[in-house]
């Protein structure tokens, strides 16, 4: 009975412990199924700041300053992708104003990557590398320009 049991509780773990989960280092998911605000795709080979972020969070839409300044900042060397689970049309008045350069807008009106990434708080953001390795991931806001210049090769 025990072993029947315990049998029991590890298949209902197992969608747990498949599930992709973000782990600094390592490879992250890819934004599949993701369509662009006014078609701009981030530009391929580059360090990417992802930022998952809803219009209704304060937070979120406060951090969009910051996330263009870190932006011009850092240039060609960096993407930065605000996500938004929301419609484009709910959105893009929101965050069109901010997205200049290299900070696109991708919709995932899906929730996929959301779940793959398995975004717990607004606003997330997660650091990749060019070669699709986290680096770093935690409150935008508190992401400096030094953690940056460290990251990016």
């Amino acid at each position: 009975m025990k072993r029947i049991f315990l049998a029991l509780l590890l298949l209902s773990w197992t969608p747990v412990v498949a599930a992709q989960n973000v782990a600094l280092g390592e490879k992250t998911p890819d934004l599949k199924g993701a369509s662009w605000l006014d078609d701009r795709l981030p530009a391929p080979g580059r360090t990417t700041l992802l930022v998952f972020f809803h219009s209704a969070s304060r937070p979120s839409v406060e951090s969009l300053a910051h996330l263009q300044a870190l932006g011009q900042k850092f240039g060609g060397r960096l993407n930065v992708v605000v996500v938004a689970k929301e419609r484009p049309e709910s959105v893009a008045a929101v965050v069109r104003p901010y997205a200049e350069g290299n900070l696109t807008v991708a919709f995932d009106e899906g929730g996929r990557s959301f779940a793959a990434y398995d975004v717990q708080y607004l606003p997330f953001g997660v650091l990749v590398s060019a070669k699709g390795r986290a680096l770093w991931m935690g409150n935008p806001r508190q992401l400096t320009e030094a953690t940056i210049e460290s990251n990016i090769r």
